[in-house]
């Protein structure tokens, strides 16, 4: 799964912003989550229509990054995410962000984004979803 992030000045009306230029493209939006660090706005995003996506954006002047991110499917309980972050560390592989997609009965879909995403799959091999 592929991942945008977009890095901009925080001002009212941002997501506003964003979310119409999409609109106007037929772009939906799978994910999306914002937070501002200082003065930024960190907004990551997901969409079938990624291409479109991060073209619309940048486009429009936003600064928009591009991540690849795995996704594992695990058991909604305790640990069960730390057991994953674990396995990673043991092989030095590090997670640079992570997120819930989906939470459904007892399980939980997450994606990880890490610096050896191939490393990464190996070792999660058995929990890979898609």
């Amino acid at each position: 799964m592929k991942s945008l992030t977009i890095l901009q000045e925080t001002r009212p009306g941002l997501l506003a912003e964003i979310t119409t230029l999409l609109e106007r493209k037929g772009i939906n939006l799978s994910t999306i989550e914002g937070d501002t660090v200082g003065s930024m706005a960190v907004i990551s995003l997901t969409s079938e229509r990624y291409e479109d996506c991060f073209d619309t954006l940048s486009s429009a002047g936003f600064k928009v990054f591009a991540h690849e991110q795995i996704l594992v499917g695990i058991e909604d309980q305790p640990g069960a995410l730390a057991d994953i972050s674990r396995r990673l560390a043991n092989e030095q592989v590090d997670i640079r962000s992570v997120h819930f997609v989906n939470r459904e009965d007892d399980r939980c879909i997450v994606a990880l984004e890490t610096e050896n995403d191939y490393r990464a799959r190996q070792l999660l091999r058995n929990l890979l979803v898609g």
